[in-house]
């Protein structure tokens, strides 16, 4: 049959025929290329992924050896060794050393023995038993004790073997004493089995070979076959890795005619190198099959094509309108279709469009994704989760779902004052210390740190075998934060951890545990760490110290700024010195408030400077946490302002008469003062001197004057060893009756009591 095409057709079928044709060659060329190179990228990445498992799982057991020798060294049984000789009556110190030694000699750790060197009395004590210095030092030892520059360290010794053989290197914990000081006296060296350390490498080497290297280069282990394994250890490229400043990348390198990928990873903590090998050259190959396959099938299709387009060329319009009808609203394709070309430009910019919104849903996406941490944490501390979200939250993230203990650590500003920092950036620096809490605090033991009512929380875990245990961790790792936080930020935090809990659905409790426990910062110190159950008193009975705030009211409404002081400062050492719950200091700090804020009341005055920074006085009380803060923010804010006004207003009517008739009874109580003998001696009235003090003071002449000698009796009783005989008998009561009667009543306690009060406070009892 004979094909005969007009012009038109042919021109048209040439178009087709290209426009079918080159798509599927660019697509064959791009799945070739962009399959080989996801194989190539696979490959590397689960060789990557190896060797964060391998250098994950062998610097876990390494950190836990790090650890049990480092609390073997400060150990008891090692201080009583190392600084006592040791002879035939001190011997049972040795026999206490190799048993703590012997206790952390665990198989699964790959710990071969436990060597404890003194250096000054010439000893060694190991799993042998004790010994002289030059009868059972191993040779290779003063080298590695000389190069021993940090106070412990892993250090590793190359094998002694002859040209062209291997053998397995030696590897040591060695620990130092003293620490941060040379010449060193003693040294701790732990010899480690390579064969059980290094048994987390996996034998096989499909995704290629694994090779460690120690902090000087050399090979110490790997998986690969003993031949390959000397010639690699003449490669340049191992040179390469050693030298870089990179903790992690990727090198090339080739062994005889064979082409490989080298991706390796440095550890920060010992500075070994952990090597993936990898043949290029066996990648290729497979990436070679997927080309044949895709060159195959674009054959197929351009033979399709060629067919379909002699066969279809008329109707190829129709489909062309069909893609086009799917890419586009339907109120867009009316008129009719001119030009081809333009329609597949509009499909292009659709597909474009399309992909660019995709990109944008991703990226916002993973945004959310990342805000859903804190969002969590919101919620799980205000126990707003059910069991099945909180273990859903956890999967989604990665945390650890069965933790052996939690609890919840509140951290907040202790205070601001001499610092670079005013009260409008605190809010910004709990975030700057939820940083610091996110950086010092493995992400492996807490969860997202946040910042929720003015405080700083976060949740720890931890698998510790006690509940003591897991709290000292939580000490040190607080201490920790409290350090870094004065280090960077230049100031002090306090920091309340709750009860310590084993499910996460008791965060909510644990959570208002870790704030009630900084309520307590009002007895502490500065950077203080509060467990709630150590500060949380038992319920008890506490009376309120009632006589010593009518005192200080009285101090502040008779000017007495001294006095007033002292007083207010005696008030607070016994708010202290109690074991008061929080809501009972509150409770006092409150009423002394209260109390003092109706002294402006009763006198019809106004004190404008009570309004701070126009916050509530309440508020503001709420918010200090020391008793110093306490004392400053009374004085400052309330008790000063009042002495001032009452000060203002001496010239008042009464008020100069008052105050000589008040020194004279505050300079002669210790005589038989009447109010007749006052108005004679300032040539007034009796009757009138009586309606000023009462207009003045609110109180008659001898209320003032019983008052005034009881305060005194009180000083007398709190400074001196006076009996209580001598005391009534100075202040001119006619038999001590009469005096301990009156002190009672306005006490509620006799003047023994009294005494007796003062000295169980000032002891502490």
């Amino acid at each position: 049959m004979k094909l005969k095409l007009s012009r038109y057709q042919t021109k048209l079928f040439m178009l087709c025929l290209l426009l079918g044709a080159v798509p599927v060659v660019v697509l064959g060329i791009f799945s070739y290329m962009k399959s080989s190179s996801l194989i190539e990228s696979k490959v590397l990445k689960g060789n990557d992924q190896l060797l964060l498992q391998t250098q994950t799982q062998l610097e876990n057991t390494l950190k836990i050896i790090d650890f049990s020798i480092f609390q073997l060294g400060n150990s008891q049984a090692v201080t009583d060794v190392l600084q006592t000789p040791i002879n035939a009556k001190n011997y049972p110190l040795v026999d206490k050393l190799l048993e703590s030694m012997q206790r952390i000699q665990i198989y699964e750790l790959g710990i071969r023995d436990i060597e404890l060197i003194n250096m000054d009395q010439q000893w060694i004590i190991n799993n042998k038993g004790y010994a002289k210095l030059e009868e059972a030092l191993d040779p290779d030892y003063p080298v590695l004790l000389a190069e021993l520059d940090k106070p412990i360290k892993w250090m590793t010794q190359a094998p002694k073997t002859g040209p062209g053989q291997t053998g397995p290197t030696s590897v040591y914990l060695i620990k130092r004493f003293p620490n941060y000081s040379l010449p060193s006296s003693a040294y701790l060296v732990t010899q480690m089995s390579t064969q059980q350390l290094f048994k987390t490498i996996p034998r096989s080497s499909e995704l290629g070979s694994l090779i460690v290297l120690d902090d000087k280069g050399d090979i110490m282990e790997t998986n690969m076959e003993a031949g390959r394994e000397l010639a690699m250890r003449s490669l340049p490229v191992f040179e390469e890795v050693r030298q870089s400043s990179e903790l992690s990348g990727y090198r090339t390198g080739t062994i005889g005619q064979e082409e490989f990928g080298f991706t390796f990873r440095k550890s920060t903590y010992n500075g070994w190198t952990y090597v993936s090998m990898v043949s290029l050259d066996s990648i290729t190959r497979e990436s070679k099959s997927i080309g044949w396959a895709t060159l195959w099938a674009c054959a197929v299709m351009i033979a399709a094509i060629i067919m379909l387009s002699l066969q279809g060329t008329n109707n190829l319009y129709r489909p062309v309108r069909s893609l086009y009808q799917k890419a586009t609203d339907p109120e867009e394709t009316g008129g009719g279709l001119q030009d081809t070309q333009d329609e597949f430009t509009v499909i292009e910019r659709r597909i474009d469009k399309m992909s660019q919104n995709y990109l944008h849903v991703t990226g916002h996406v993973k945004r959310l994704r990342m805000e859903l941490r804190p969002f969590m944490m919101f919620k799980l501390a205000q126990g707003e989760l059910s069991s099945h979200e909180i273990q859903e939250q956890l999967s989604l993230f990665g945390y650890n779902a069965r933790p052996s203990w939690l609890a919840v650590v509140t951290i907040r500003i202790d205070s601001l004052k001499g610092t670079r920092f005013g009260e409008p950036d605190r809010d910004l620096l709990l975030y700057a210390i939820s940083n610091i809490v996110e950086e010092t605090i493995p992400a492996d033991r807490r969860l997202y740190p946040i910042v929720m009512e003015q405080a700083q929380m976060t949740v720890i875990a931890g698998n510790e075998d006690s509940q003591d245990e897991f709290k000292q961790f939580l000490s040190n790792a607080i201490r920790q934060v409290q350090a870094n936080v004065l280090t960077y930020l230049g100031i002090p935090v306090s920091a309340g951890i709750s009860r310590p809990y084993k499910e996460y659905e008791q965060t909510y409790k644990a959570y208002a545990e870790g704030l009630d426990a900084l309520k307590y910062r009002i007895a502490k110190q500065s950077e203080t760490i509060l467990f709630i159950e150590n500060e949380e008193p038992e319920t008890q009975m506490v009376f309120f110290p009632e006589h010593l705030e009518k005192q200080l009211v009285e101090a502040v409404k008779f000017a007495d700024e001294k006095r007033a002081h002292a007083l207010l400062k005696e008030f607070l050492q016994i708010l202290s010195n109690r074991e008061l719950t929080h809501n009972q200091m509150q409770n006092w700090l409150m009423k002394l408030l209260l109390d003092l804020l109706y002294i402006p009341e009763q006198a019809a005055a106004t004190f404008a400077s009570l309004d701070t920074n126009a916050v509530p006085l309440y508020e503001q009380l709420q918010r200090l946490n020391t008793v110093q803060e306490i004392e400053q923010w009374f004085h400052l804010h309330i008790i000063a302002p009042m002495i001032e006004t009452e000060e203002s207003g001496k010239e008042a009517p009464y008020q100069k008469i008052s105050n000589e008739v008040i020194r004279i009874i505050q300079t002669e109580y210790d005589r038989d003062l009447t109010l007749e003998e006052c108005a004679s001696r300032l040539n007034y009235h009796s009757s009138y001197l009586r309606r000023a003090l009462k207009k003045s003071l609110n109180v008659n002449f001898t209320e003032y004057l019983l008052s005034y000698r009881m305060e005194i009796a009180k000083k007398w009783l709190m400074e001196t060893e006076m009996k209580i005989a001598d005391i009534s008998q100075k202040l001119q009561y006619n038999n001590p009756q009469n005096f301990i009667r009156y002190f009672k009543k306005t006490t509620g306690m006799t003047p023994g009591q009294y005494r007796g009060m003062w000295l169980n406070e000032q002891n502490g009892e």
